[in-house]
């Protein structure tokens, strides 16, 4: 999968504070799962350093009447925004494979969208 270069990347990233981003264990990818909670205009940020040429990723909030967004940040200055339509349905889940995937640290952001009251959601790395 190819994703859109952008040249303010690293800016963007320097201004994340480390506290800010949750740490997914480093290292191989193993099935790794996070619940969380997130509201109208919350960014939830978590990093995970990855050394497969090729990992899934896996949003779930099961109700389509709210909209999360997950941004997906490589450690070599691309990104790519899904939206609960990018795997080709509305269900409430986001399901994306990334290929040719540069080892390093890389920034997921899960984003409340259109939220009503606070969404439950469950975010999986494999």
């Amino acid at each position: 999968m190819r994703f859109v270069a952008l040249s303010l990347l690293f800016a963007i990233l320097l201004t994340i504070p480390a506290v800010n981003a949750k740490k997914i264990d480093g290292g191989k990818i193993s099935i790794q799962t996070i619940y969380n909670t997130v509201t109208q205009g919350e960014k939830d940020w978590y990093c995970k350093y990855i050394k497969n040429p090729a990992f899934t990723l896996c949003l779930v909030w099961n109700n389509p009447s709210n909209s999360l967004t997950l941004t997906v940040y490589s450690p070599d200055g691309n990104w790519a925004t899904f939206t609960y339509s990018s795997d080709g349905s509305i269900d409430g889940k986001i399901v994306i494979t990334i290929y040719d995937a540069t080892s390093g640290r890389w920034f997921f952001e899960v984003y409340g969208d259109k939220v009503n009251g606070k969404q439950p959601y469950s975010f999986t790395i494999t």
